[in-house]
């Protein structure tokens, strides 16, 4: 029986179904430390949870370390302290150090999520990254400018996705970006140089060090055009086939980056670059479960559900996922216009009877909520079929077909 403590600040979708995967495990009893209080427990799984501890801020380590020693207590021991947040990562570690816990320790966390330092430890590994600077003031921006000249990258140190992310093409540009991210002393920002070229993920599942199984999607167009042009609708690629070419070659460099950052056992998601003349390079990476719906496109994929996956990987170190039989795609809707309020959504219907059995969600935004601040839009569709093209054609009847005004 291995004894796990997951934990979950608050409730939502995303959330839930994790939950349920955590206490479907065999052989494993299951804790939760949460913001909220333990009536907020959704209903059918009150039974399923040995124990419920609230706490009152899941960044902060110390009540972790207190929430899980309660658990400890009462259970006589706790094998597990997991959490897939990307912003949770470091305090969890702090927490399985402090306890002995098995799992990521603190060192190796701090060089997934600080951005910088991760650059750093990749370059002393030989890894081919893009150049960086810690910046603190506008003098350290114009400073990294005149060293690898415009454009540049400036985003948070402990960044998410490409939330926050701003390109600076000149002077004008880069007194923009300093102004949104106001880099000092304590909160500096990460710089690097504007790397062209076809954007992707790499996921990997790692087992005692080793991989055991990885994937890697297809960004159309990249997070940054979308960040910068409103418009543009954001879409992702799985394709049928998990091991093409350039795929392949950049595994090895995959595995070397998870190598050198600690990876020991886990699900990681790397962003990473091909560029025109073949050679690669590594963005960033997260510890963590991916985002951007890649979950519900290998579920689509697969045929089975990765966070089932995952949890039986976090908690036994096993990964049972079966073999790819669909290519799948998803496309994030993002409202045309300039005001705040949905106010129209068109070809939702068309849409579904165009797609057909290739359509496995259609998530629409509802006419007068207001429209999302984030890059990933206001609703989705996932799309699957059994070719590649079969996918990218279905992306592009969506592109056709819905707009959100």
């Amino acid at each position: 029986m291995i004894h796990t403590a997951l934990v979950a600040p608050h409730f939502g979708d995303n959330m839930r179904h994790c939950l349920r995967c955590f206490a479907d495990l065999a052989d494993a009893r299951l804790g939760v430390l949460s913001q909220e209080p333990e009536e907020r427990l959704p209903a059918e799984l009150r039974d399923r949870v040995a124990g419920y501890e609230r706490i009152g801020d899941a960044g902060d380590a110390a009540q972790l370390i207190a929430g899980a020693r309660r658990l400890r207590e009462r259970w006589g021991r706790l094998d597990r302290l997991e959490g897939y947040l990307e912003m949770l990562q470091v305090p969890i570690a702090e927490a399985r150090d402090a306890l002995g816990v098995d799992g990521m320790g603190a060192e190796a966390a701090r060089n997934f999520r600080d951005k910088n330092r991760m650059k750093d430890v990749l370059r002393r590994a030989g890894l081919p990254v893009a150049r960086q600077a810690l910046v603190k003031s506008a003098d350290d921006a114009r400073a990294f400018v005149q060293q690898v000249g415009y454009p540049i990258v400036l985003k948070p140190l402990a960044g998410l996705g490409a939330r926050n992310t701003q390109r600076a093409n000149d002077e004008a540009s880069l007194a923009s970006a300093l102004h949104a991210l106001l880099p000092s002393a304590d909160h500096p920002a990460q710089a690097e140089e504007f790397v062209r070229g076809e954007e992707h993920t790499f996921e990997t599942v790692t087992i005692d060090g080793e991989t055991v199984w990885s994937s890697s999607t297809d960004y159309l167009p990249s997070p940054l055009q979308v960040l910068e042009n409103p418009w543009i609708q954001y879409a992702l690629v799985l394709p049928r086939e998990q091991d093409p070419p350039h795929v392949r070659e950049f595994a090895p460099v995959n595995a070397r980056a998870l190598r050198a950052l600690g990876m020991r056992h886990g699900l990681s998601h790397m962003e990473w670059f091909r560029r025109a003349d073949g050679s690669s390079l590594v963005s960033e990476v997260g510890a963590r479960p991916p985002g951007a719906n890649i979950m519900p496109l290998l579920a689509a994929a697969h045929g089975a559900d990765p966070w089932a996956a995952w949890a039986q990987l976090m908690v036994h170190r096993t990964w049972q996922f079966p073999p790819r039989r669909f290519a799948a795609g998803t496309v994030f809707l993002r409202a045309m216009g300039g005001a705040g309020i949905v106010r129209a959504v068109h070809g939702g219907e068309a849409v579904r009877a165009r797609l057909g059995p290739s359509l496995v969600d259609l998530r629409l935004p509802q006419p007068g909520q207001p429209r999302s601040p984030h890059y990933e839009g206001d609703g989705w569709v996932v799309v699957r079929h059994p070719d590649t093209q079969g996918v990218v054609r279905a992306l592009r009847t969506v592109l056709e077909t819905v707009r959100i005004v």
